[in-house]
């Protein structure tokens, strides 16, 4: 038998003895497991040998992550080695404990990865791979808008914000019609120091196309809904307010007018009261016929106003209504004092007087 044959036979030999071993012990891994961002995360894994080894012992037990250079765990001469967070999965494991699952005690962002589980026992070695896939629920989204109060007559932006989450996930706009208009939006995604991700969309709005409710959602990387806001958009809009403003200019500006109007009518009721006294003293009756026609002049001014309704669409016809009628009253009064008739009287005419403006003013306004 030559060399080259004893090589070829040697390899064989070797070849058959490996195959033997791994028959006797076989290490058998879930595929892929989902752990969450800062919880417990599992990685099963279990040694299975051949029922005819009654004395089957571990000796060396080896995990390993890509990317890592020393393992994460490692049994090896009675001795258990590994890195933080990194632990076997039953506290009280030995060697002759089939179960060899790891436990990540807080998973972060970084444990997501392939990795190696490697046993070595007195009668055989295997190994075995898994994955394990990190994920992290976003947190509920926070809207905020540019200018910070926004009407449905002013454009502007709806920026949306959510954080907390991974891998990678999506913002999507909706309005109150469930209209979707996140292809209007500009999305940014951040990985942030812990590895989490964080995610901002703006929504501009357009002046004249605004909807009184938007709907902010975020979507994990599977696309799955995981929390929403919503944003209402007030109904007043700036035409109202300013009409509001306008009302109250005209408000506060009308008080005066009626404090003048009155001051001028209690001082000429005054007056006419001093001057009837003096005139009984030293002058004849005054001119009873100019005043009577005086009032009568103003009162069919006022029912011809009524009548044919020339004023009164504004502020400023009501003030010249209030005043017209005010001295339509100041002149019954004077009228009546000067004729001699008693004050009881006076004061009734002047009541019925402004009794019937009343009407008048209810009417109009």
């Amino acid at each position: 038998m030559n060399m080259a044959s004893t090589g070829i036979l040697c390899s064989i030999v070797f070849v058959i003895l490996i195959r033997a071993n791994a028959a006797f012990v076989k290490v058998q891994c879930m595929t892929e497991s989902v752990g969450q961002y800062g919880q417990q995360s599992l990685l099963d894994c279990n040694v299975k040998h051949a029922e005819e080894v009654s004395d089957f012992k571990i000796r060396v037990v080896v995990w390993k992550k890509e990317g890592v250079d020393e393992p994460v765990l490692m049994f090896n001469k009675e001795e258990i080695t590994s890195h933080p967070d990194f632990q076997f999965a039953e506290p009280s494991w030995n060697n002759r404990n089939m179960n060899v699952s790891l436990l990540i005690t807080n998973t972060k962002v970084v444990d997501s990865g392939a990795y190696t589980c490697m046993v070595i026992g007195n009668t055989g070695d295997d190994m075995s791979d898994t994955n394990l896939k990190v994920t992290a629920k976003y947190k509920v989204p926070t809207i905020s808008s540019i200018p910070e109060k926004i009407t449905l007559n002013t454009g502007g932006s709806l920026i949306c914000k959510s954080d907390g989450g991974y891998p990678k996930g999506e913002i999507r706009w909706f309005d109150e019609y469930n209209t979707d208009w996140t292809k209007s939006a500009k999305m940014e995604a951040k990985q942030t120091t812990s590895g989490l991700v964080q995610l901002s969309s703006e929504l501009t709005l357009l002046q004249g196309s605004v909807f009184s409710k938007y709907i902010c959602q975020v979507f994990n990387a599977s696309g799955g809904k995981e929390a929403e806001t919503t944003f209402n958009i007030p109904v007043t809009s700036e035409k109202h307010e300013g009409n509001g403003e306008e009302k109250d200019t005209l408000s506060s500006k009308a008080v005066a007018p009626l404090v003048v109007i009155g001051s001028l009518i209690v001082g000429l009721l005054i007056v006419l009261l001093v001057c009837k006294r003096r005139s009984r003293r030293k002058y004849p009756q005054p001119p009873i016929r100019f005043l009577v026609k005086l009032s009568i002049i103003f009162i069919n001014h006022i029912t011809v106003m009524n009548q044919y309704n020339q004023i009164f669409t504004d502020f400023a016809g009501v003030w010249w209504l209030v005043l017209l009628i005010l001295i339509k009253a100041t002149i019954l009064v004077t009228s009546s004092l000067f004729l001699g008739t008693c004050m009881t009287k006076a004061t009734t005419l002047f009541s019925c007087s402004l009794s019937e403006g009343s009407d008048i003013l209810t009417d109009k306004l």
